[in-house]
């Protein structure tokens, strides 16, 4: 799995937006220079965010967007799909449209290998929600935070 900027960027959106839950809709302008995304990207996400049902959007000169509903109700796994349509994308997944051709299946050892490594980053993404990405401390990048560390041991 590539983590793209479409997705980066629209996992910080949310971000923002979860922080912002609860208070006035926050105008797109706003959110590309909070999160230093271009405008035009931002502006592309949202569409994408709002049709997932992710976010609303309000007109109006207090207009903006709004998360859909709580922080601890929308996961990276929703915002994912929503903006690349796949958490992950098999490797076999490529040849069920019939264009190409697999020689290896019939007897494939690789293909349970990315299946089961497609369930863990699906599941993994659907365990993490904004609410719990916001109470986590900022820290250094690629710090890891107490929460995600728990996550991972399994506990």
């Amino acid at each position: 799995m590539r983590i793209t900027s479409s997705i980066e960027y629209a996992t910080r959106l949310m971000v923002t937006l979860a922080e912002e839950h609860g208070n006035a809709p926050v105008p797109a302008e706003r959110l590309a220079e909070a999160d230093n995304v271009p405008a035009d990207f931002v502006s592309q996400i949202l569409v994408k965010l709002r049709r997932a049902g992710l976010v609303t959007s309000h007109r109006g000169s207090a207009g903006g967007y709004a998360l859909s509903r709580p922080p601890a109700e929308i996961t990276i796994e929703q915002v994912v799909r929503a903006v690349d349509g796949a958490v992950f994308e098999e490797v076999c997944e490529r040849y069920d449209a019939g264009t190409k051709d697999c020689r290896h299946q019939e007897h494939c050892a690789i293909s349970p290998v990315w299946t089961k490594l497609g369930e863990l980053v699906t599941r993994y993404f659907e365990s993490v929600t904004l609410a719990a990405i916001l109470e986590q401390k900022a820290g250094a990048c690629g710090a890891s935070p107490a929460w995600l560390e728990k996550l991972a041991s399994g506990e």
